[in-house]
C-alpha cells in the first residue's frame, strides 16, 4: 500500500506544472545591445519554401567557426513581418533581451519569418498546399546545412501563433528541444468556436491528440495568469502529458501575453520587461542547455 501511494503521488520532473511569481516592471536598458555587430553581425537570409516562397530571417552567431548550438525563433502573428523587423529583434532594438541572451551563451540565434496564414484556424496537417508550417520546416532544413551549427542541438522558440508553428513542427523533425511561450495552440488543438473571455475552452480531443503524439522532443511551456491563452495551454500540457509526452508548464503571475520576450515594439502594446521576463529566460537558457533535466 505504500508504494501504491507513493506511485499515485509522484509526478514526473517533466510533467510538472508550476506557479511563480512575477510582476516587477524592471529597465531594460542593461540588459540589451550587449554585443556589438562588430564581434556579431547580423547576416540576411532568405530561405525557399515548399512551394518556392521565400521567408527572410535574421541570423547572428558566435565568434569562430563552431558547431554551436542553435536557438530558431519564430514570433507571433501575423506572418509576413518582414527582413527589417526581424534584424531589430535579433540585435535587442526593441528591447527584448532573449536573442542575445543566447547569442552570449554561445548559440547561433536565427530569428525566421514565415507566411500570414488565412485563416488562422485551419488545419494545418489537412492542407493540401505549403503552410507556414513548411516555412518553419524549410527554415530547419537550411539551419542544419550550415558548415558551423551542431545539427543535434538545434532547438525551437515559438510565441502565440509561432508558438502553433512550432507545436507542428517538433512533430515533423527531431529537435533538441522545443520553448513554447504562450502559444496560440487553438488549431493544434483543434478548438473551434473558442471566445477568449470564455474558460472552458472546446478542445476536439481526437485532432489534439493525434497532433501531440507526433511531438519528438521535449517542450518548455511558459505563460502568464494576465494571458487568455493560459486557457488553451493549459489543456495543451495536460494532454501532452497523459500522451506520454516530456511537457513543463511554467505559469507566472502577472505574466501578459508575449511577456517572456519582453518589449518587442509592438504598437499600442503595453510590454515591459518584468523580472518573470528574466526569469522565464534564466529558466529557458537551462532547458534549452540539457532539456532532458527539466
Amino acid at each position: 500500500m505504500r508504494l501504491l501511494a507513493f506511485l499515485l503521488c509522484f509526478t514526473p520532473l517533466w510533467a510538472e506544472k508550476k506557479h511563480l511569481p512575477g510582476g516587477a516592471i524592471l529597465p531594460h536598458e542593461a540588459y540589451i545591445h550587449t554585443i556589438s555587430e562588430t564581434e556579431s553581425p547580423v547576416e540576411q537570409v532568405y530561405i525557399k519554401s515548399k512551394d518556392g516562397l521565400y521567408v527572410a530571417a535574421a541570423v547572428r552567431r558566435p565568434k569562430g567557426p563552431g558547431p554551436f548550438p542553435v536557438l530558431v525563433h519564430f514570433h507571433g502573428a501575423p506572418g509576413g513581418r518582414g527582413m527589417e523587423k526581424l534584424v531589430t529583434w535579433v540585435r535587442g532594438d526593441t528591447g527584448g533581451p532573449v536573442w542575445e541572451r543566447f547569442l552570449r551563451e554561445g548559440y547561433v540565434v536565427v530569428v525566421a519569418d514565415y507566411r500570414n496564414p488565412a485563416p488562422m484556424t485551419a488545419s494545418v496537417v489537412d492542407a493540401k498546399g505549403a503552410t507556414y508550417v513548411d516555412d518553419g520546416l524549410a527554415v530547419i532544413d537550411w539551419v542544419r546545412a550550415q558548415k558551423y551549427v551542431d545539427p543535434q542541438k538545434i532547438s525551437v522558440y515559438g510565441v502565440s501563433l509561432g508558438g502553433n508553428l512550432v507545436a507542428h513542427l517538433i512533430g515533423r523533425t527531431k529537435l533538441h528541444a522545443a520553448v513554447l511561450g504562450a502559444p496560440a495552440v487553438i488549431e493544434f488543438l483543434g478548438v473551434e468556436g473558442w471566445q477568449r473571455e470564455s474558460k472552458t475552452v472546446p478542445v476536439n480531443e481526437t485532432v489534439a491528440k493525434r497532433n501531440i503524439a507526433a511531438i519528438q522532443c521535449p517542450v518548455l511551456l511558459l505563460v502568464g495568469t494576465k494571458d487568455s491563452l493560459i486557457a488553451v495551454d493549459e489543456p495543451f500540457h495536460d494532454l501532452a502529458v497523459a500522451g506520454g509526452k516530456a511537457v513543463t508548464m511554467l505559469i507566472y503571475e502577472n505574466g501578459y501575453h508575449d511577456f517572456v520576450m519582453g518589449p518587442q515594439g509592438h504598437a499600442g502594446r503595453a510590454e515591459p520587461l518584468l523580472d518573470a521576463t528574466l526569469a522565464a529566460l534564466e529558466r529557458t537558457v537551462a532547458f534549452v542547455k540539457n532539456p532532458t533535466a527539466h
